[in-house]
């Protein structure tokens, strides 16, 4: 969903936000520069795209803001001979971004860097790694290593990871849960409430939310809330990071060669309700996607997903 930023009008300002932007600058001032409109993960890489955009001009003697087409093309062309084309398309909206705002020109939509920023789609296309699914067997197998245990710890990740593989929660979406959204079913099982959707859970889950929140902290209207080094539970809500390195752990407590990320449950459980036989449309629907192109995709299918993202993008000219 496109933001409505503010674009930075006052003159006087406009030279302050200059000055310090064309050094290295904080999570802090890029909240400030954008409006407030960003979630702390997308402030944190924003932050480092642009500080790794301002290092590479200060090498090369030239001006971050405005920049030039040549300098954001030579910096591009450089990233990529070890970032994939996604992280080189972010640093371009990053930059793009930071001088619409300021009103500056854009070096970004320029014919130079466009040309470069397509030869370089074209270049890396399928350099993107799959993400590692956490399928049904790792929720199993994760409940035999740790339904035993005492710990809060393994209480709450365990009745954390069904909770996010049956309602194919994204981690924004687990880490705002409350437990108004914790429903009880007429055969007596668990539900979460997703955007007026309800979303089962099975005997064996909801038996490890049960047990959740029977520790839980009172205090605290958060599903699932922080535990400190001690075993203490506090009432804040975990945090992206917090959620992002509890699925990372699951990889290591099952000893796989691999890494889980945030959006494996997601793909895991997609790919458990293909298999049971629902469509894709369907899948989009009860995962909450906008469009049907990262169901196809997670499901091998590419040329699908491919063709569901040509209906959200638009094409500009080049001039």
């Amino acid at each position: 969903m496109k933001k409505n930023i503010r674009l930075i009008d006052c003159e006087t300002e406009k030279k302050q936000l200059i000055d310090q932007f064309i050094n290295p600058v904080d999570i802090e001032l890029v909240d400030y520069l954008t409006d407030r409109k960003y979630a702390r993960n997308s402030l944190l890489a924003m932050t480092k795209d642009w500080n790794l955009f301002v290092q590479f001009c200060q090498l090369k003697h030239v001006s971050p803001l405005p920049a030039s087409a040549t300098a954001l093309r030579l910096f591009i062309e450089r990233e990529s001979k070890q970032r994939k084309y996604a992280t080189i398309k972010r640093y371009v909206i990053t930059i793009g971004l930071f001088h619409r705002i300021l009103r500056l020109p854009d070096p970004s939509a320029t014919t130079a860097v466009k040309v470069a920023v397509s030869k370089l789609r074209l270049d890396k296309h399928g350099d993107a790694k799959p993400t590692q699914a956490f399928e049904e067997q790792h929720l199993h197998e994760l409940s035999e290593r740790l339904s035993h245990s005492d710990h809060p710890r393994d209480i709450r990740n365990l009745a954390l990871y069904f909770v996010m593989f049956h309602c194919l929660a994204k981690r924004g979406e687990l880490r705002d849960m409350t437990v108004d959204q914790v429903v009880e079913t007429s055969a007596g099982n668990l539900s979460v409430v997703i955007k007026e959707n309800r979303y089962p859970l099975d005997e064996l889950g909801s038996e490890l939310l049960r047990k959740w929140l029977s520790i839980r902290s009172s205090s605290s209207h958060w599903l699932f809330s922080s535990i400190d080094k001690h075993g203490n539970i506090g009432a804040d809500k975990l945090n992206d990071s917090s959620i992002y390195r509890i699925v990372r752990g699951a990889s290591d407590l099952l000893g796989l060669s691999v890494q889980f990320s945030g959006q494996s449950l997601r793909v895991g459980a997609a790919k458990q309700l293909a298999k049971e036989g629902m469509k894709v449309k369907d899948i989009q629907r009860v995962g909450r996607w906008m469009s049907a192109a990262m169901p196809y995709h997670y499901l091998g299918n590419r040329s699908l997903a491919d063709a569901e993202r040509m209906v959200f993008k638009t094409f500009k000219p080049i001039s």
